[in-house]
């Protein structure tokens, strides 16, 4: 994979640098913030090679590159240059229609966690650490070594409100070190010397709930949003002697009371929601994991399966352990290498079956999109048994009752974690060969509609006219470098419109100083040369004007460069322009199509 070629043509299919207003990745996306999603070339996106699928959801339009996706994401941004990705303030504002304020709530709650989950990941595995060494005997766990240990894997749970105060700060732009204050006064241990929790105490006579905040992340969440508009009333009332103090001390004086007196006991209330939602789920047992493994696939095709996040984060900080989601991603992700195997082994497509087993041993190993998107979904009835062979996989390690004791990517490498939750590790470890031998069966018995070497690949074999025109044999053109197919293969176009387009996606690889060729490079290695008029090279760039650089990466259809035929036609040259595929011995079949017509983009020439 060439990163910075796919950066360049990512940016372009976004609508350009002017147009991204944020950008985010997460373990396989890159997450843009768009100004205009109008101007996104879905088709040109989905013809890379490297992208493995797009997904416009909750307010972002989403590039699915796999496990690379890190790679990518610095090589965009080197390409944004200056462009500030955290700072929103000098793009335009839209205003959020009503549909979309649930979409831009869900992205903000979501990226109060992302940028936390390696350290959540982490720190659970040490309070797994800490249950092997005391199931193997090594440590007791009233041991000095066993307390500390467990201290440090639960620090980030009970520190929880100050990390989503920190990343809430940055997602909406509010001072941090504010943030930050917030959230430790929730956390003061002076709160829980007022009272036992459940009590009340007061604050200037008006009443407030003693609540164990640790643990807690919606309070600081609301906290920081609540900080936003109060810091901005707060800078304009203080004068400028005295802003550097009076300003976060208004801050804090109206935010602190309100989160103690009314956002703490509110969010306290959903908190107890949610917990109740759990335990709903936890009573339906085998059937709610199976259910939520079945929607999981549906939930990644859309991009909205890291709004579990939150519910897993707060799962972990309150009761240690999941039972539901990630044992049901473990089914869905098994699934998905099941139905990806199946397709392997069934089809007759060379390069389907290399494609289908690259995405199955991604898929075991946790990213699932190469399957969904290349293989599954692309056959449709793969996708199908992948639904099936989900909500069967789900009822099983439900029946198991496999729980997840940390946050980690359910796969093949984390099995053991997985497993190792009930008291029969060995059967704990059948989940993965039953889930993907179900799906595996069902997708190889329901079938598919194979795709025909050759068939569908054949769209990438047929070039349409540069130019708008009639075509010509090259043997026709009163140019022997050209007649004489020395250049290469191709044909003739009899122009009656001034403007040469790209007949594809690709790099410009050349641009004449004199603006009257251009040479462009396909992603499969093609390389056409395109060159308007016969001695126009003569005119010096008189007549032409180029729309595009060397090294640009171009849009199928955008315009290369205008030329003005009137002047061209006075000065007497021919402007018949001349299309050829300059390393035609690198392809075994090169032949012409609708000769003799007047073209408009239509398909003129077969290279395979």
């Amino acid at each position: 994979m060439n990163y910075d070629n796919l950066a360049k043509k990512i940016i372009v299919s976004v609508g350009g640098k002017e147009n991204i207003k944020r950008l985010t990745h997460c373990v396989t996306r890159l997450r843009f913030e768009l100004k205009d999603y109008n101007q996104v070339s879905a088709k040109d996106l989905e013809k890379e090679t490297d992208v493995i699928g797009i997904a416009n959801t909750g307010g972002q339009f989403q590039i699915i590159i796999g496990p690379n996706v890190d790679k990518v994401y610095e090589e965009v941004k080197k390409e944004l240059g200056e462009f500030r990705q955290d700072d929103e303030l000098n793009a335009p504002k839209n205003k959020k229609s009503f549909k979309e304020l649930p979409k831009q709530a869900l992205d903000t709650l979501i990226s109060c966690f992302v940028p936390a989950i390696p350290v959540i990941a982490g720190s659970g595995m040490i309070k797994v650490l800490a249950v092997l060494l005391n199931f193997s005997g090594i440590l007791a766990t009233d041991s000095s070594s066993y307390i500390l240990l467990n201290m440090i894997g639960d620090a980030v749970f009970y520190f929880l409100p100050i990390i989503v105060a920190y990343n809430a700060a940055k997602k909406m732009n509010v001072d941090i070190f504010l943030s930050l204050v917030i959230a430790a006064i929730i956390l003061h241990p002076t709160l829980l010397t007022l009272g036992e929790v459940g009590t009340t105490t007061s604050f200037f006579g008006i009443g407030v709930e003693i609540i164990d905040y640790s643990a807690q992340a919606l309070p600081a969440i609301f906290g920081v949003w609540l900080l936003k508009y109060v810091d901005k009333f707060a800078d304009k009332v203080s004068p400028s002697i005295v802003k550097v103090f009076l300003r976060p001390m208004i801050s804090l004086l109206i935010v602190a009371p309100i989160m103690l007196i009314i956002i703490g006991p509110l969010t306290s209330i959903l908190g107890d929601g949610f917990s109740v939602l759990v335990n709903v789920m936890n009573q339906w047992g085998w059937l709610a994991v199976g259910l939520n493994a079945a929607l999981f696939p549906i939930m990644v095709l859309t991009g909205t399966h890291n709004a579990t996040i939150p519910l897993l984060v707060q799962m972990f900080a309150t009761q240690g352990f999941d039972a539901i989601f990630l044992p049901s991603g473990l089914a869905a992700n098994i699934a998905e290498a099941g139905a990806a195997g199946a397709v392997a082994f069934k089809t007759k497509n060379k390069g389907l079956r290399g494609t289908a087993l690259s995405a199955t041993l991604s898929a075991l190993l946790g990213i699932t999109e190469p399957a969904l998107y290349g293989v599954n979904l692309r056959l449709k009835k793969p996708f199908i048994a992948v639904l099936i062979g989900s909500l069967l996989g789900g009822c099983y390690i439900g029946i198991l009752g496999i729980t997840a004791p940390t946050f980690v990517t359910p796969s093949l490498l984390t099995i053991p974690i997985f497993a190792g939750t009930i008291p029969n590790f060995l059967l704990g470890l059948t989940s993965i060969p039953v889930t993907f031998a179900i799906t595996f069966l069902i997708t190889y018995f329901i079938g598919f509609e194979d795709i025909v070497d050759g068939t569908q690949e054949n769209q990438m074999d047929l070039i349409s006219s540069p130019v708008k025109g009639e075509i010509i044999e090259l043997k026709e053109v009163n140019d022997v470098a050209f007649s004489s197919n020395t250049m290469g293969e191709g044909f003739g176009v009899i122009p009656v419109e001034g403007i040469v387009s790209s007949p594809f996606a690709g790099e410009v690889v050349s641009l004449f100083p004199t603006k009257h060729a251009v040479g462009l490079k396909r992603q499969d290695g093609l390389e056409l040369l395109i060159h308007v008029g016969i001695d126009t090279v003569k005119l010096n760039g008189v007549g032409f004007e180029s729309l595009v650089k060397q090294g640009d990466f171009v849009k199928k259809g955008q315009k290369l460069l205008t030329f003005d035929m009137d002047k061209l036609k006075e000065e007497g040259y021919d402007l018949t322009t001349m299309v050829v595929v300059t390393n035609s011995k690198e392809f075994s079949e090169i032949h012409l199509k609708n000769v003799g017509q007047n073209t408009t983009n239509a398909e003129v020439l077969y290279v395979k």
